[in-house]
């Protein structure tokens, strides 16, 4: 096997290895490994990989291998006969050497990656980055992120999400983990937009376009100007309602509190409301609710805020 391709498969191990710490990951990006695992050389880069840390003392405080992990690496390994303590240079560079940022709820950051690409943060978000010498992985652990890429066509830099991957050389875009789908949104250039649950391929993403990636699917469609900078406009911490319902609404202030707002009315969450707010304004559109909307604001415990009709 040539070195290349062994460093790639190291580096695609090690991507799924990372990506399996999180217990919370879903069952189609499961099965997707199972698949990729079928592969015997998977297998033993994925050896290598869990082997390398393993014996790393300083990693192991990092996160621990899901339950799962380890038997479906037995009985792979076992099948190929091969299981090995060693491994290779690519795979204990990318393994050791993982910078991780995060935001708590309510802070924005922007980093500087070391190959000039700048990375804001939103709030509650957690990113973690593995360059190597042939490519750029960034991991979005939670949360989201606006990434604009330094161009470097002989390194692309990929982004990786839940299900997703946004493959790029040097763009501008917006990537958004939610409850079951990734949101991807291009302001400049081109990414090729993968999800690993399916087997579909890639799919061009240009700018001016969103796509709604998960549940086997790549679902994308053009924005016009103004539906594009609404989609960013987090990076002033702005949050610009214009006809989203009240339960959209308060689903977008809640990212930035620490004590939730509920709506406890189904025909009160389905009402349409608008306004602009800053991102740390949601007392003040309570507020606005309350004054404009005969919407009623009781506190529980713990500082949430019910919504019920007044």
């Amino acid at each position: 096997m040539a070195d290349a391709t062994r460093q790639a498969m190291n580096e695609e191990a090690a991507a799924w290895f990372v990506r399996l710490q999180d217990a919370d990951v879903a069952a189609e990006a499961r099965e997707a490994f199972d698949r990729w695992m079928d592969n015997p050389a998977h297998a033993v880069a994925y050896a290598r990989v869990e082997a390398t840390w393993e014996r790393t003392a300083r990693l192991k405080a990092i996160a621990n291998p899901p339950a799962r992990s380890a038997p479906i690496l037995s009985r792979r390994a076992a099948a190929v006969g091969f299981l090995t303590l060693g491994a290779g240079a690519a795979t204990a560079w990318w393994l050791t050497r993982q910078p991780t940022y995060r935001t708590e709820i309510g802070q924005r950051k922007t980093i500087n990656l070391s190959d000039g690409s700048r990375v804001e943060l939103n709030t509650a978000s957690q990113l973690a980055t593995a360059y190597a010498r042939g490519q750029r992985d960034v991991h979005l652990l939670a949360g989201e992120a606006m990434f604009e890429v330094a161009k470097d066509a002989k390194r692309p830099f990929i982004v990786h999400a839940g299900a997703a991957t946004v493959r790029s050389v040097g763009t501008a875009f917006n990537v958004r983990l939610r409850d079951k789908v990734v949101e991807v949104t291009v302001t400049e250039g081109l990414v090729a937009v993968n999800d690993l649950t399916v087997r579909s391929g890639a799919r061009p993403l240009a700018a001016g376009n969103t796509a709604v990636v998960g549940l086997g699917s790549i679902a994308a469609q053009p924005l016009d100007e103004d539906a594009l900078k609404r989609r960013t406009e987090w990076r002033e911490g702005v949050i610009d309602l214009r006809g989203e319902t009240l339960g959209e609404a308060v689903e977008e202030f809640n990212r930035y509190r620490t004590s939730k707002i509920v709506v406890g009315d189904p025909k009160l969450a389905a009402m349409r409301v608008g306004g602009t707010f800053d991102t740390s304004e949601s007392d003040k559109f309570v507020e606005a609710l309350k004054a404009g909307f005969g919407v009623k604001a009781v506190e529980g415990d713990g500082g949430v805020v019910y919504l019920v009709p007044a």
